[in-house]
């Protein structure tokens, strides 16, 4: 093993961990994979509005201007070249090519790189506090692996450039923005990242086998138990009025996002598959003594198949609207879109197994894992089978300290190198000369 190249790989991961950044704002991660990649001899990056169409980031989610260069001096000002940076214009994401110019198919891998809206804990016992690599963007962590994701990547690209006179076809290496906040994956398909490949290896540290967390030294070689997901904010309008004085005046919107939270979470089970529905936030009112004239809850709803999901969702509509109507006022509801479910090429499943019985680091080698939620790589998987293609997504087992989107969320970093080598075999595999 190359110590050099495990230790380098280590410090990109700690590096992004550091400098988390959520959806739509990682600009400092997309200039760090660019100046690397570069450095390394590529010079066909795609950055921002070449590889993200901005139109379906619905507005909550999007950047107004002046977020955008607050965001990207931030970005600088913790490390990013500033010529990267504004190479972005505005949206983070990068996709790059390495075209051997020889026929062949185009192999992709895609790995996300956004960060979760949540604060690291700050104390000792939690590694990346006591070694200096705890996020210092607030409300903002790497609590689900992204950051080791990323630094897979430019492992990936470095073994890629050094075995080119020895692949054929195109490998394309996709780095993707907002797989927690949305809508990245589709952002990508719809500027069309996704149409040229035939075989897409999607990926995540720290997933399960038959309900149990994946361990170090294993692997679930694909997945298909993603559940399709929608997401809502619901904003309530009633009518401000002291409760003790004109009380009838009044029209309580904390009183009708509760009775709508209540009742989504009494909807009926689906005799298809698995459903879920949450309501994650409730905020209302301005004060004790009068009564609410606003309220805002945050929903989703996951279903096994995309009929539940849209059965959930019909009965989430008609929740709200009952519950406007009881306290007689008005609501405005904003769709976040969803992601579908989606399923993993049995061929796909088996290419992975055979690559990974060559890296001794994995002992143990499974054919399915269990996402457990939902993950928009299903977008890219989806539009890569529809036009012919195959599409895997597979699970790397990893110790960690804490279950995924934990603040003390930390993980076996010997996973990476090991990761590296499998994704490195199966370019063997499909894009080696012979």
């Amino acid at each position: 093993m190359d110590k050099n190249f495990e230790k380098k790989i280590i410090g990109y991961r700690r590096e992004f961990h550091k400098y988390a950044e959520t959806s739509w704002k990682e600009f400092r991660t997309t200039a760090r994979i660019a100046e690397v990649l570069n450095s390394l001899g590529y010079n066909n990056l795609k950055m921002g509005l070449e590889v993200v169409d901005p139109n379906i980031i619905i507005v909550p989610v999007r950047l107004n201007k002046e977020e955008k260069e607050i965001e990207m001096k931030r970005a600088v000002k913790q490390g990013a070249k500033e010529e990267w940076v504004k190479k972005t214009k505005g949206y983070p994401g990068l996709v790059v090519e390495l075209d051997t110019g020889i026929d062949g198919p185009t192999t992709a891998f895609r790995f996300d790189i956004d960060a979760l809206c949540n604060y690291e804990i700050h104390e000792k016992g939690h590694r990346p506090y006591d070694e200096g690599f705890a996020s210092v963007n607030e409300n903002s962590v790497h609590a689900c692996g992204h950051d080791g994701h990323t630094a897979i990547g430019l492992g990936l690209a470095e073994k890629i450039i050094g075995k080119k006179e020895e692949l054929k076809g195109v490998i394309k290496l996709i780095f993707q923005p907002s797989e927690e906040g949305g809508p990245g994956a589709a952002s990508m398909v719809k500027k069309g990242v996704v149409d040229t490949v035939d075989y897409l290896f999607t990926m995540h540290l720290c997933l399960s086998h038959e309900g149990k967390p994946l361990p170090s030294n294993t692997l679930a070689a694909g997945c298909s138990d993603f559940l399709s997901i929608k997401g809502y904010d619901v904003y309530f309008e009633g009518n401000a009025a002291h409760p003790c004085g004109a009380s009838q005046e009044g029209k309580n919107a904390l009183l009708a996002a509760c009775t709508a939270a209540l009742n989504i979470h009494s909807i009926a089970p689906h005799e298809e598959g698995l459903f879920r529905v949450n309501v994650g936030e409730i905020h209302a009112g301005v004060g004790r003594n009068t009564i609410a004239p606003n309220a805002h809850i945050k929903l989703e709803v996951r279903g096994e198949n995309d009929n539940i999901t849209e059965y959930g969702k019909n009965r989430i509509l008609t929740i709200l609207e009952s519950a406007a109507n009881m306290y007689d006022l008005k609501y405005e509801l904003i769709d976040y879109g969803g992601t579908p479910s989606g399923n993993s090429d049995e061929h796909m499943i088996e290419l992975v197994k055979e690559a990974a019985e060559t890296v001794e680091w994995f002992k143990e080698i499974y054919d399915y894992g269990n996402v457990g939620g939902s993950d928009d790589a299903t977008v890219m998987m989806k539009r890569v089978q529809e036009r012919g293609g195959e599409a895997v997504y597979f699970g790397i087992g990893a110790d960690s300290s804490q279950p995924l989107h934990n603040c003390k969320f930390d993980f076996d970093e010997n996973a990476l190198i090991a990761t590296i080598d499998l994704c490195m075999n199966l370019i063997k595999k499909i894009n080696r000369k012979g």
